[in-house]
């Protein structure tokens, strides 16, 4: 079967996808067929399940219901906070975090966010949080065991402990502070990472500080950087990097629509500190994906303008697999960092391609197929991909499909209207990492879904051949290769494993540098070179044509020669060589222009010798005007008087 069994002794509700519908919650089996049928929590706005997918927690108008995934859903909790439009649970689950719109209670500014103790049901925090919208939530970060979380307040970094009950507060300060992201261990001390954005000329910047020291510690890894409104901070699952995607809704460069976003690394490593750098990204263009593996060893990046590119890099920031270009913009790491799904959704065709990635780094596609979605996730035994067609993105054909991990279809569940569709957890254990099956694959490419290297597999059609050159030998051949031209694909970009130290590593690394398109100097215009050169040449034909005895036009024109603008200067330079017979590889407009300026800079010189002697000279500024007469002499053989 395609379907993945499910282990003996676990619940009904294992293979289970929710469903967010307007007003409800839907629980649907992979099996089901119609969305509008499956069992439902109403009512609901949002969710968030446990870790181990035994409880729901329900929010809507009133307040939050606590549900079982078990036999009927029967309801085992509520917690009375009304109004509640976000929720998010802590990693192990012991806790969960509720937010309202802000909001005044007789005058005073509400504490809209709040974390509620799960096992006595209790409120545990609570704190005005101004700017309420899916960009900053969750605005709690918790460390991976659920001991510690930290909330940013204006200039400071608050701290909490679970030892004393989240009672008290470590106060980190760091100024103009933005938002921040715990490090999920202590292996090398209670990080925080920290975002302050640009203000009075001076950078944006995220710095890594110690949680544990109170006060304004100076930060252990600092990068800094221009054109930021925003960013994103992920650690790995180890807290060893940082990955910080800045981002500008507007590109200074006027090359993309969609803003600027760069990508940077931080170690956590203290002796590592010189490895902070923006990651070398071998495409110019927007960082359209970047995730962790779950694992903490690797990441991969989608980045570049379309076709964009996918590169694996290591936990240190070196890549390590190309995998070549192609209309991609996510990419999703199945639970066990094993198996990879690299789409392209949204207005992209909605081609994905399956890769098993080996312990090397190396990956093998293992299938691909084209189907249209919005989003993507991995079930939790790792071996299918739930992809969805959801509102507001698409208010038509919403639905969630089923995939194994050589992209053959299994299930297609329609809905009349979605917002959300997630597997539902399975306890961590649950299921093994198994390997990928070599008769799947093999079943995959012999079915048509495993396509060639960096294809998904789907069959072009054959160039259009006008009807007085059917039947011409090398009329199919040539409609054939007009046919395979594609704006969302380069044939001549394979890919493959980056053996470090080589040449395709160095061009991985660098070519970005390399190819990158300076950006136009604000105020400089353009200069039409053509005009410019025959203007240039006039005055130059004039100049020659004037009395011999008629110095000061010779002068004047000159002098107009050397304040015109690099573009005019060779044009200007033939002018003059040509009429005073001199050597045409030589440009006098440009030496006398270098004479001036180093007559220029001996006044400061000669002024300080008159006011204070010789003595306050060294011999190297007493040579420079020693020379002066040298200069002039060539000035005036140059036809421009000093």
């Amino acid at each position: 079967s395609n379907r993945s069994r499910r282990p003996s002794g676990i619940g009904t509700m294992t293979s289970t996808i929710l469903a967010r519908q307007p007003g409800k919650l839907g629980l649907c089996s992979q099996d089901a067929k119609d969305g509008q049928a499956c069992k439902s929590l109403e009512p609901a706005s949002t969710f968030a399940a446990s870790l181990d997918g035994s409880k729901l927690y329900v929010a809507h108008d009133n307040g939050v219901d606590v549900y079982s995934t078990l036999a009927d859903c029967p309801k085992l909790a509520s917690i009375p906070e009304p109004g509640v439009c976000f929720v998010a649970l802590s990693p192990i689950g012991g806790f969960l975090v509720t937010c309202q719109k802000p909001s005044k209670v007789e005058g005073e500014k509400a504490k809209n966010l709040k974390v509620w103790d799960l096992s006595t049901m209790t409120q545990v925090f609570s704190y005005f949080l101004k700017a309420v919208n899916k960009d900053i939530w969750p605005a709690v970060s918790w460390a991976a065991d659920d001991s510690t979380f930290a909330v940013a307040v204006p200039n400071a970094a608050h701290v909490f402990s679970a030892a004393d009950g989240f009672a008290t507060f470590t106060k980190v300060t760091i100024k103009n502070l933005h938002s921040l992201a715990l490090c999920p261990t202590n292996t090398f001390g209670r990080l925080v990472a920290g975002f302050v954005p640009e203000a009075k000329g001076s950078p944006a910047a995220t710095g890594l500080y110690d949680a544990e020291v109170a006060g304004e510690p100076a930060p252990r890894a600092r990068k800094a950087f221009y054109r930021t409104q925003g960013a994103e901070m992920k650690w790995n699952s180890q807290g060893t990097a940082l990955l910080v995607m800045s981002f500008a809704d507007m590109d200074a460069t006027n090359q993309s629509y969609y803003g600027e976003q760069k990508l940077h690394y931080l170690p956590a490593d203290p002796k590592k500190a010189d490895a902070v750098t923006t990651v070398p990204l071998p495409k110019e263009g927007p960082v359209h994906d970047v995730q962790w593996s779950p694992t903490g060893d690797f990441f991969i990046t989608v980045a570049g303008f379309m076709p964009s590119k996918a590169t694996l890099w290591d936990s240190n920031c070196k890549p390590i697999y190309d995998f070549g270009s192609g209309p991609y913009s996510v990419v999703r790491w199945n639970p066990f960092g094993r198996f990879i799904a690299l789409a392209g959704f949204g207005n992209l065709p909605g081609d994905i391609l399956f890769f098993d990635k080996k312990t090397s780094g190396a990956c093998r596609q293992m299938g691909a197929t084209r189907m249209p979605a919005v989003n993507a996730t991995w079930s939790p035994d790792g071996r299918q991909l739930l992809i969805s067609t959801v509102a507001p993105r698409m208010r038509v054909d919403n639905k969630a499909q089923i995939l194994s991990y050589t992209g053959e279809l299994i299930n297609t569940i329609p809905f009349d209207c979605l917002f959300e569709a997630v597997w539902l957890p399975a306890a961590p254990g649950t299921y093994p990492d198994r390997p990928a099956s070599p008769q799947r694959i093999a079943g995959g490419a012999a079915s048509g879904g495993a396509g060639p290297k960096g294809s998904s597999g789907v069959a072009r059609p054959s160039g259009y051949v006008p009807p007085h050159m059917r039947g011409v030998s090398g009329a199919a051949d040539a409609a054939a290769a007009s046919s395979s031209f594609s704006l969302g694909f380069d044939a001549a970009d394979k890919g493959g494993k980056i053996v470090p130290g080589s040449s395709a590593c160095a061009s991985s690394v660098a070519s970005f540098f390399a190819n990158r398109v300076a950006p136009p100097v604000p105020g400089f215009d353009f200069v039409d070179g053509k005009a410019a050169a025959k203007n240039a040449k006039k005055r130059a034909n004039k100049a020659a044509k004037a009395p011999a005895d008629g110095q000061g036009a010779t002068q004047a024109a000159t002098a107009s020669s050397a304040v015109e603008a690099p573009a005019v200067a060779p044009a200007a330079a033939e002018g003059a060589a040509g009429a005073e017979g001199g050597d045409a590889s030589a440009d006098p407009v440009k030496r006398a222009r270098a004479l001036q300026k180093k007559l220029r800079l001996l006044q400061p010189l000669k002024d300080k010798l008159a006011q204070e002697g010789e003595a306050s000279l060294s011999a190297e500024q007493m040579a420079k005007i020693s020379g002066e007469a040298a200069l002039v002499e060539e000035l005036r053989q140059l036809g421009v008087t000093p």
